[in-house]
């Protein structure tokens, strides 16, 4: 593990959101080894503007959940101009506000709202520092918003090996989900939204030789889409496709993962996939188009890219997954490169407004992901 020497800014960070999902969580706990101060943030003007001061540093994950009500314009237009407002006021004082880009656009609304078009005209203006999982996502960040490179850094996206209880082995967790030895499993995990192609994931299920299932786990937000892929799913056929909603808890994550061959994760757009980290995580591969920093994650031997544009290319990319030996021992190494030290050396940096001296194995530098 790599020593770290921090240069502590004068105030703290305060997470926006700290927790609530796994991302915040491990992040921040690795920001606090380095010996930070870490607070969670309540987006509220009047919390943050008796609290927060020159030298603190406010990290904004996913900006539209601050403004946007999916049920209401007039709330949104509201929750959009306070957000701008309290934006502004805190840099006026001194606060550094950084964005970690996990998506290029809100899924709910996303580009043809213009709302969310502002928003991201304006965070990027206004950030000290704007992080991105991999290299290919910063190009598309930069192409599509015009962001200075001098105010992005690209940081990994931290693994969660040994994060979550992994102790059955195949055989039990297939037993646990009624899945026979002989099939290949194709496996789904995480939030069932539209976005993620889950419908045509199902459908593509029909095109395939006997012998694989597809197992969706996740809960939906929508009832109705839920109702929409558990009949489409009836339709195919309940041996080749199981769709189990509800949320799935962290200590039976290991038995859907290691029930699992491959985990399919069909999104019709995306900038980062932590459902992929976590594929590699219990090393298993991935199938996935070849789209934002899945390209860089995603790399040979730890799974099958394909073409979204391409009708074709799904169906492909799971019968070539389905025939491919995939080394766990070797997507396990993958994932372990990715480091949530890393990635809280780099906030601990911005925080500072300079660089931290590190030096891990005795050799200094600069933990540059």
């Amino acid at each position: 593990m790599a020593k770290v020497t921090p240069h502590h800014g004068t105030g703290a960070i305060y997470g926006c959101p700290l927790a609530g999902n796994s991302y915040c969580e491990s992040l921040y706990a690795s920001v606090r080894r380095l010996g930070m101060d870490v607070r969670e943030a309540c987006w509220s003007g009047r919390w943050l503007l008796a609290r927060l001061r020159a030298g603190d540093t406010l990290h904004m994950h996913w900006p539209s959940f601050l403004y946007y009500d999916p049920g209401s314009r007039l709330k949104s237009a509201i929750g959009l101009l306070r957000f701008v407002t309290l934006c502004l006021l805190l840099r006026q004082r001194g606060v550094r506000i950084v964005w970690t880009a996990h998506n290029l656009y809100p899924h709910d609304g996303g580009k043809n709202l213009w709302m969310h078009r502002f928003s991201r005209w304006f965070i990027v203006r206004i950030a000290d520092r704007i992080f991105v999982h991999g290299a290919t996502a910063a190009e598309i960040l930069r192409a599509e918003f015009g962001v200075d490179p001098a105010a992005m850094r690209v940081i990994p996206h931290g693994n969660w090996i040994g994060a979550f209880p992994n102790t059955i082995t195949r055989s039990q967790a297939r037993q646990r989900l009624g899945v026979s030895e002989s099939t290949h499993v194709f496996l789904f995990i995480g939030l069932c939204k539209p976005y993620k192609g889950l419908d045509a994931l199902i459908e593509v299920m029909a095109q395939l030789a006997p012998g694989a299932t597809l197992v969706i786990a996740g809960k939906f937000p929508s009832a109705v889409y839920q109702e929409r892929l558990m009949a489409l799913a009836k339709r195919v056929g309940t041996d080749r496709v199981m769709v189990l909603p509800g949320f799935v808890d962290n200590a039976d994550l290991q038995v859907f993962l290691n029930a699992a061959d491959t985990v399919a994760l069909p999104y019709r757009d995306i900038l980062t996939s932590g459902a992929a980290m976590l594929a590699l995580s219990f090393g298993r591969p991935v199938v996935a188009p070849r789209l934002g920093a899945l390209v860089d994650v995603i790399t040979e031997g730890c799974g099958v890219l394909y073409d979204s544009r391409d009708p074709a290319g799904l169906p492909n990319a799971l019968r070539i997954a389905r025939t491919t030996r995939f080394s766990e021992a070797r997507i396990l190494a993958t994932a372990e490169a990715y480091t949530w030290e890393d990635a809280a050396v780099a906030l601990a940096e911005a925080h500072a407004g300079r660089a931290l001296d590190a030096t891990v194995g005795g050799v200094a530098s600069s933990a540059q992901p």
